[in-house]
C-alpha cells in the first residue's frame, strides 16, 4: 500500500523493493526442495546471512544484529500443517530501517515447485 505510513519515505520504499528482489532471486534455488526442517534451516541461514550483510553495510538500524532484523520460517512459526501440504514456504523477515524508526515486516510466500512468490508487507 503506497499510501501507508511506512512507505511515505521514498528511500525506504526503494530499499525494500531492492531487498524483495534480492530475496526473490535467492529463493529461486529452493523451488524443488522438499518443504521440511532441513529446507527451513537452509533458508533461515541464507537469509540471516544476507540480512547480516545488510546490517554490516549500514543499511539497517540497531546496535546489533538482533535489533536490526529477524528471520522466521518453520512449522508452528510461520506455517501450518496445511501450508506445508499445499506447498507453501512462508518466511517472515523484519527489518529495522532508519525511517520510520520501527520494524517493517515482509512476509514471503513461496509456492514450492513453481517460481511463483507473493510478498506481503
Amino acid at each position: 500500500d503506497a499510501n501507508s505510513r511506512e512507505w511515505r519515505y521514498v528511500p525506504v520504499r526503494r530499499y525494500f523493493l531492492a531487498f524483495e528482489k534480492a530475496v526473490r532471486d535467492r529463493m529461486i534455488d529452493y523451488v524443488f526442495h522438499t518443504n521440511d526442517a532441513n529446507l527451513w534451516e537452509n533458508v533461515r541461514g541464507m537469509l540471516t546471512g544476507f540480512c547480516l550483510q545488510q546490517f554490516k553495510s549500514g543499511a539497517l538500524a540497531g546496535k546489533n544484529a538482533d535489533e536490526a532484523f529477524f528471520v522466521q520460517v518453520g512449522q508452528g512459526e510461520t506455517m501450518t500443517d496445511m501450508d506445508i501440504l499445499e506447498g507453501r514456504l512462508i518466511v517472515q523477515i523484519g527489518l529495522a530501517v532508519a525511517r520510520p524508526a520501527e520494524f517493517i515486516v515482509l512476509t514471503f510466500v513461496h509456492h514450492m515447485e513453481s517460481d511463483r512468490m507473493s510478498i506481503q508487507s
